[in-house]
């Protein structure tokens, strides 16, 4: 087969166009630091870094709901904190009520005004908010108000609590199939078998008439309400080491997905630049023969 001039440079042109792919593509792998940049660079690598790059967004997704679920249990946890630290205060001024030293009318209304107080306090935590506004206590109606109090203290009289909230407690995935309570069931929590408001009241009343055995009975109210809320908080700390010891392990399973993407991704930075110097002088090369091919003249076959 006779060989033309015509051959000769399209074999040419076509082996200076895949010098020139072959450097591209070194460039870019110099340039973006990555082996693999599109899936024809490596097909079976390629799609096993995306499978990763999805499991490492799906462990940054978890991560992320953790951290916002601290929010909400630190809020909580005060809150009930908090409302435990007043019934005890309650807890001390009922057995303040029961000595014969604090039976005069002004001890008696020393003791109502505080136990008032701490009604009110105890009123304000279980209405308290996150950051962000929700009111934690209300469940799934997180935007209102988890009790309303109506009406005040006075002889014959207490206020009426009406929990209006959603009885629930807010739950967040913290991996797939994995949920924490974030928050506790307000009304379980303060109105429940052992209601905190009814028992205050009751220590008011029975302030209010003198009446000692109604003291007595007030103080096992009293206690009972501690009690469970001592167990609330115990609940919602159980919540805390299970969110601690997952986002421990999320963390770990993150780092082990980084260092695989990187190993299948990355490019070998010596290797790559010497690959770049010996195409770049190769292309030189090339180019150099080509020049030669694509430009003969009669002179060149005397």
């Amino acid at each position: 087969m006779r060989i033309t001039q015509s051959m000769l440079a399209r074999l040419g042109i076509a082996q200076l166009g895949d010098q020139r792919n072959r450097l591209a593509r070194t460039q870019e792998q110099a340039a973006t630091g990555l082996r693999v940049n599109r899936p024809s660079d490596d097909p079976v690598d390629y799609r096993t870094i995306l499978f990763l790059k999805d499991a490492s967004s799906q462990t940054g997704r978890f991560l992320r709901s953790i951290d916002l679920a601290r929010v909400r249990l630190r809020t909580t946890e005060e809150a009930l904190s908090g409302a435990e630290d007043a019934v005890s205060r309650a807890r001390a001024l009922a057995v303040a009520a029961g000595s014969s030293t604090n039976r005069s009318p002004d001890a008696r209304d020393a003791l109502k005004t505080q136990v008032s107080q701490l009604f009110d306090e105890v009123a304000s935590y279980a209405n308290v908010r996150a950051p962000g506004g929700a009111y934690v206590f209300s469940g799934v109606a997180s935007d209102q108000p988890a009790f309303t109090v109506t009406g005040g203290f006075a002889p014959g009289t207490t206020p009426t609590v009406t929990f209006t909230g959603e009885a629930s407690a807010i739950e967040v995935e913290i991996d797939d199939g994995v949920y924490i309570e974030v928050t506790r069931d307000g009304q379980a929590a303060f109105q429940g078998t052992d209601d905190t408001f009814a028992a205050l009241s009751r220590l008011w009343t029975a302030i209010d008439t003198d009446d000692e055995t109604e003291i007595q009975a007030s103080l096992t109210d009293i206690e009972s309400a501690r009690e469970h809320l001592v167990l609330e908080r115990t609940i919602l700390g159980g919540s805390d080491l299970k969110a601690d010891s997952f986002e421990e392990r999320l963390r770990l399973q993150e780092q082990n997905i980084t260092s695989q993407v990187s190993f299948l991704e990355d490019a070998d930075a010596f290797e790559v630049y010497s690959d770049l110097t010996a195409q770049e002088a190769a292309l030189q090369a090339a180019l150099q023969v080509n020049a030669r091919l694509l430009q003969p003249t009669l002179l060149n076959y005397i």
